[in-house]
């Protein structure tokens, strides 16, 4: 009869403490994560804090926070032993266990490396809760806005071409000069063909001969950088060649940035889709500045390797935008009759243009 009394008991003690659980497991629970930064670069290390508080009197038996993650965001081998990760090709699953005893927090941080550019979010979060034994279990799906955007490689090839106009290096060229009519830096002598709005008439009443006001010069030099997201000339939607494409995006990068750290103007155009704007046409016309550099970085790195519009329409479709004569840097693995009449266009129209093969000239020529 003891023995009885005994189970009836413990079925009713195990009874209660499931509801109980159940009710207040995940009440006043508190989850916290994000980066230690916005931006950085491919191969970049990065800190994700994450913080779990409990903040109640009662205590958590067991915890479960289960998370999705992109593989390209590679943690450390020194991550907590509790953090369990199950990675596939594009995706890992993120499991941890805790036990958390009332007006606790708990704060982890693992160090993450960004293996490939992108735009990666933290998306949702699972935590799961429940009683002592087990039997149950109460859950809440959290969704967060952090995101962390990893800029491509700047990578600058030694034998890349730039049109005519440009530096390489440390060897001078001939630039497209102008005159700034906001740069005054002095008078000289009227000459045939000068503006009579020019004229500096103090100092011509000084001198008594008609003077001009001296314009200082400045380089009016701006690229167009125009990737091709295709890997062959017949491509329908799906690209193999993923890692040519991606390499490409890393010399657009690295070009970008030689250009305007040298005081030039660089833009970037591209047949691609953003991960944000499926429908609109990748275009961010050239400027300079350090500004617009981080701009057309994150453009970048917002690029997915998806054909919008074959190349040569694409190129058709810049003949048509741009107002003015620019240098045109083509990245492409391949150019066939109907991409090469396309540039003839542009270069009837006055535009600058020199391609860049992705590929080797071997496997260009069988593509």
């Amino acid at each position: 009869m003891t023995a009885y009394w005994f189970l009836i008991i413990s079925v009713f003690i195990v009874i209660i403490q499931n509801r109980v659980f159940k009710i207040m497991s995940l009440h006043r629970v508190r989850y916290s994560r994000q980066f230690d930064r916005r931006t950085c670069f491919e191969g970049d290390e990065v800190a994700l804090v994450e913080t779990i508080t409990n903040e109640k009197r009662f205590p958590l038996p067991w915890l479960r926070v289960e998370s999705l993650l992109s593989s390209s965001l590679r943690f450390g081998h020194d991550h907590s032993t509790n953090l369990d990760i199950s990675s596939g090709q594009f995706l890992q699953n993120h499991r941890s266990f805790f036990s958390l005893m009332p007006w606790r927090r708990i704060r982890r941080t693992h160090r993450v490396t960004a293996i490939r550019r992108g735009c990666y979010k933290l998306s949702t979060v699972t935590l799961s809760a429940g009683d002592l034994f087990g039997l149950s279990a109460d859950s809440n799906t959290m969704t967060f806005s952090e995101q962390l955007i990893v800029y491509p490689q700047l990578v600058l090839p030694d034998d890349l071409a730039l049109p005519p106009r440009s530096w390489q290096g440390d060897m001078s060229v001939k630039r497209w000069v102008v005159e700034d009519p906001f740069r005054r830096i002095g008078v000289r002598p009227y000459r045939a063909g000068d503006s009579l709005r020019q004229v500096n008439w103090s100092a011509t009443a000084r001198t008594g001969d008609l003077q001009v006001h001296q314009l200082d010069t400045t380089a009016d030099y701006n690229v167009l950088i125009v990737l091709n997201v295709e890997d062959h000339a017949e491509v329908w939607r799906t690209i193999n060649d993923v890692e040519t494409i991606e390499q490409g995006i890393r010399i657009a990068a690295g070009t970008a940035s030689h250009l305007i750290r040298n005081g030039m103007e660089a833009g970037f155009a591209s047949n691609g889709i953003l991960v944000d704007d499926l429908q609109s046409e990748v275009y961010v016309p050239p400027s300079g500045g350090e500004p617009h550099l981080y701009a057309l970085l994150e453009t970048m790195s917002m690029l997915l390797v998806e054909r919008q519009l074959p190349f040569h329409d694409y190129l058709k479709l810049l003949a048509e935008r741009l107002d003015r004569p620019t240098d045109l840097l083509l990245l492409t693995t391949y150019t066939d009759d109907r991409v090469i009449e396309a540039i003839d266009r542009l270069s009837i129209e006055g535009h600058r243009i020199v391609v860049r093969n992705l590929l080797p000239e071997s496997e260009a020529n069988a593509s």
